[in-house]
């Protein structure tokens, strides 16, 4: 009998977090059936012994390096034979038999070819996401706080319009699921993202084929961070928003969606915000009767982190077939 639904579950070096995300499936699936696939990134701990001990049904399949989200998730589709493919982070919790109602609303709404659920932190109260992507590009210019450069931005990557409330542009892929059919005109993720960026250019290949769509009483839990909590109460300032692997799998994600010019804009922004705020330090050291050289560790990171994702420029520029991993 094929499964309503294949969840799809990436794990690297978080056994016990992704235990626990396989049992909330098990738990809190009670109106769909469902196969359950744990895609491992050579996590080289006791990962599978945890989870398969304790869930045997569970599909494991070992990519034999740490091979990154799209291609282990693409492994995982490969494998997959349930009607709808389900891509969910190792870092979440599934409540409420969310797929029942996914189950239901796909169901009803033959329109929509993928979609997704609203996402709680661990005390249930709502975590906010980007629904626009215009809203996401831009959120990668960089620039001192400015209300006439946001009305800038704003005029120059407007909101699409909806009529309906629960369409949206982005589904985060902590929680997408997409249907099978779907996928097939739409492609599997591009495997030239290590990390990040995927989903988002996925999405925009997906909302060619359909409706993407995020339902208001579809709810689970997201953790966030499950393999970087060092990163989990990070306060995120203009100048410390490069994450370099993030910022680098958007640049290409621009790259490939919107086209050269677009990528050159975004690099023209970063290396011109450079200058900008190592003069902006080193007038306000002297303003208070400092060494015009006085901490500027975060400028010179900031410097460091544009200089590593120039020397991907000309590799991005021509849309090479290159595996994006720092």
């Amino acid at each position: 009998m094929t499964p309503d639904f294949s969840v799809i579950i990436v794990n690297y070096k978080t056994p016990q977090m992704t235990a626990d995300c396989v049992r909330s499936v098990f738990k809190q699936t009670k109106g769909a059936s469902v196969e359950v696939i744990v895609v491992d990134n050579d996590s080289r701990d006791n990962s599978q012994a945890v989870v398969t001990g304790e869930f045997p049904a569970v599909k494991w399949i070992d990519m034999g390096s740490n091979a990154g989200f799209a291609r282990a998730n693409n492994a995982g589709m490969r494998a997959a034979k349930g009607e709808n493919l389900v891509l969910l982070n190792s870092d979440t919790l599934l409540i409420d038999d969310l797929l029942a109602k996914v189950k239901q609303h796909l169901g009803a709404d033959p329109a929509t070819v993928a979609c997704g659920g609203v996402q709680l932190y661990p005390d249930l109260t709502e975590r906010p996401f980007f629904k626009s992507l215009a809203a996401f590009r831009r959120f990668q210019y960089i620039y001192p706080p400015s209300k006439g450069i946001d009305r800038l931005l704003e005029k120059l990557y407007p909101e699409t319009q909806y009529t309906d409330h629960e369409q949206v542009d982005w589904i985060p892929a902590a929680f997408l699921v997409a249907r099978k059919s779907t996928v097939a005109k739409a492609g599997m993720l591009d495997e030239r993202f290590f990390m990040y960026g995927e989903d988002t250019e996925w999405n925009c290949r997906l909302g060619r084929v359909g409706k993407l769509k995020v339902y208001g009483d579809c709810q689970y839990i997201h953790y966030e961070w499950g393999s970087h909590p060092e990163r989990k109460n990070q306060e995120i300032t203009p100048i410390n928003r490069i994450f370099p692997q993030i910022t680098l799998s958007n640049l290409v994600w621009i790259r490939k969606e919107y086209g050269i010019g677009q990528f050159l804009a975004l690099m023209a922004n970063y290396w011109l915000m450079t200058p900008v705020y190592f003069g902006w330090k080193m007038a306000v050291n002297l303003k208070n009767a400092r060494s015009p050289f006085f901490q500027l560790e975060n400028q010179v990171d900031f410097a460091r982190k544009v200089a590593l994702l120039t020397g991907y420029f000309g590799k991005i520029l021509f849309n090479q077939n290159h595996f994006y991993r720092l």
